[in-house]
């Protein structure tokens, strides 16, 4: 019975302290000096064909033409405004699951960072739909790349 009772508490002070995951967009420049309507992805070593396919498809509900990808390292291309590049971790619970992704975006003529967005599983987990969390992260980086161009289109 004691164990019972003490595992019950376990579970609920863990439902009470928040088994949330986390997100953080971070914009890095205040002012954004191109407006951005395209990007590359700079691919990683770690990269998977699913995580790819999944940034893929956020960068397109964002509304940017992506161009072809640029080996890891690079910092800087002329036909794009963005470079856009991501790192994730899995985990297993029964089966894989997204433990975290950061996703790094930046501008393709200078080479500076502009917007990072990462996103963390709680330490109760979920196994959320990983193409969910990515789309969700890109639309809220977008968000904050499009205010801070208004503001600096503004200024001008």
């Amino acid at each position: 019975m004691k164990i019972k009772t003490a595992l019950l508490c376990s579970v609920l002070l863990a439902g009470m302290t928040g088994c949330a995951s986390t997100e953080q967009v971070t914009l890095a420049k205040q002012s954004i000096p191109t407006h951005l309507t395209s990007v590359a992805q700079v691919t990683q070593d770690n990269d998977s064909a699913d995580m790819d396919k999944n940034l893929h498809s956020a960068i397109s509900a964002a509304g940017l033409e992506q161009k072809a990808s640029l080996p890891a390292g690079t910092m800087k291309a002329a036909n794009v405004d963005g470079l856009i590049s991501y790192s994730d971790k899995w985990r297993w619970d029964l089966v894989m699951y997204l433990n975290s992704v950061t996703i790094n975006l930046f501008d393709a003529k200078t080479g500076d960072l502009l917007v990072t967005g990462a996103w963390n599983n709680s330490v109760l987990h979920s196994f959320p739909d990983s193409k969910k969390v990515v789309d969700n992260l890109l639309q809220e980086m977008m968000a904050k790349v499009r205010a801070a161009e208004q503001i600096n289109s503004a200024s001008k």
